[in-house]
């Protein structure tokens, strides 16, 4: 068989993907927070308590009124409830929580999510940060994504910003993807927030900061802020298909064996071989998937992985016919064989013979004689056996009788050797019947046999071969 390279497919069809998430941090402020530092001077932000607002934690959500002295003018305000918590986020409706006050409230004894806004005249704008005082291992992960609940109802000028830092906080990065400004909601909102990680990034933390610039109307409540979630995120690829064939371009009636070469972990496979058998396989690697008939046939090959799934279809089998099997003719002591193959081989007694490797063969020895050849695909054919005498009546010093000679029905053989097959062929070679035998006696039935001198050829226990000529009437 004509070999060739094995035939490497490799293509990227459609590709899927898939997530896997792990929650890398989790602050709900239940037991003081200490995961963040508040009211830092980073972005600008007013340090410690300097300011005349501040971010605190605590469970207080009850409003009052108070009083605030502006331009010595006694002024009344009042600071409304702080929604309830939504319960099926926090566990409770009053749970601790991270949010903005301001002097003015907290000198009233209240303490809840509030603000004072800055007006020009009795306050000056302002900026309150608070920020995670410890890293988040994000190493290996693909993106994160911050999930928090949140309240802010502010004005166009008030309002609350998310940002992330990826060098342990020298420096930070407003998130500005969907919502950048925390403003106009006064009641409890989930907000998941996706961010990028860039390849080599090992820390991430977040922080928040408080804007409060002058502003001729502003609402309560201030900025606050619960149930911070960080959920690292790893994004798989869908498997790439992919395979290599044992042998790409065959004879008819072979087999062959198939080889996945898929990439992207692939976890299930799904063959289908066209004019094969079997048809299909849920096999890795399918062995023995043999063609019986001639022709160019597409595989298929579908993987399944974590991260999709991919298809290819390719024409990779080339199926050749089984040339027709060589006719031998006989001219003297020389066989010829059936011209236009591309290799021949004669065999003597089912035995190569060295060298006879041609179209014809000078014949010296008798016995069974047989050729196989090959074409251009590198497809065999074998001929039919024909037997060649070299001398009807060389009998050796083995008698062979047979009787009745003449015969129309039956012909009972005996000898003294024990005969191993017999062969009777016709005075043209070509082989009429044969049989197997274990005996130095037969009884052959000749009954269908047209008139005419046959040749029996004996092949002894000990590969000596006799011969005896026979008349069917």
């Amino acid at each position: 068989m004509k070999k060739l390279l094995p035939l490497l497919i490799l293509l990227a069809g459609f590709e899927g993907f898939a997530q896997t998430a792990d929650t890398l941090y989790h602050e709900d402020f239940e037991t003081g927070g200490t995961s963040f530092t508040l009211n830092t001077a980073d972005m600008s932000g007013s340090s410690g308590t300097t300011g005349y607002n501040e971010w605190v934690i605590n469970d207080a959500y009850d409003g009052g009124t108070g009083q605030l002295v502006c331009l010595g003018i006694p002024t009344t305000f009042t600071v409304p409830n702080t929604q309830s918590q939504p319960v099926g986020t926090t566990g409770g409706p009053s749970t601790f929580y991270m949010h903005i006050t301001s002097d003015a409230a907290t000198a009233a004894g209240i303490y809840n999510c509030s603000y004072l806004a800055a007006n020009g005249l009795c306050g000056n704008a302002e900026y309150n940060f608070t920020a995670m005082n410890q890293d988040i291992n994000v190493a290996g992960y693909d993106s994160v994504t911050t999930t928090f609940i949140w309240l802010c109802d502010g004005s166009q000028n008030i309002y609350g910003e998310l940002y992330y830092s990826t060098d342990s906080g020298t420096s930070w990065t407003l998130v500005t993807g969907g919502t950048s400004q925390y403003r106009n909601q006064p009641t409890w909102a989930n907000k998941a927030v996706s961010m990028a990680i860039a390849p080599g990034t090992t820390s991430f933390r977040i922080g928040f900061r408080f804007v409060n610039q002058v502003s001729l109307a502003a609402n309560d409540p201030g900025f606050g802020i619960d149930e911070i979630h960080v959920i690292g995120k790893t994004t798989a690829a869908a498997p790439v298909a992919a395979f290599s064939v044992s042998d790409s371009s065959v004879c008819a009636n072979t087999c062959v064996d198939f080889t996945d070469l898929s990439s992207g972990n692939p976890t299930s496979w799904f063959w289908i071989f066209s004019g094969a058998t079997p048809s299909f396989s849920t096999s890795q690697n399918p062995t023995a998937v043999c063609y019986n008939s001639p022709g160019n046939y597409p595989v298929s090959l579908i993987v399944n992985g974590p991260g999709g799934s991919d298809t290819i279809t390719t024409s990779t089998m080339i199926v050749n016919a089984i040339p027709g099997a060589p006719v031998i003719t006989v001219s003297g002591d020389t066989l010829f064989a059936t011209p236009g193959f591309a290799t021949y081989q004669w065999s003597l007694n089912g035995v190569a013979i060295s060298g006879a490797t041609t179209s014809s063969f000078v014949t010296t020895t008798g016995g069974v004689y047989e050729v196989a050849v090959s074409d251009s695909n590198g497809c065999t054919a074998i001929s039919a056996t024909i037997i060649v005498t070299t001398s009807l009546a060389d009998m050796n010093d083995v008698p062979v009788f047979l009787y009745p000679n003449p015969a129309s029905d039956f012909i009972q053989l005996q000898t003294n050797a024990t005969a191993s097959s017999i062969y009777i062929s016709d005075l043209a070679g070509r082989k009429i019947k044969q049989f197997s035998s274990a005996s130095n006696k037969e009884i052959i039935d000749v009954s269908d046999f047209t008139s005419g001198i046959y040749v029996i050829t004996i092949i002894t226990e000990n590969q000596k071969q006799l011969h005896q000529k026979i008349v069917i009437q």
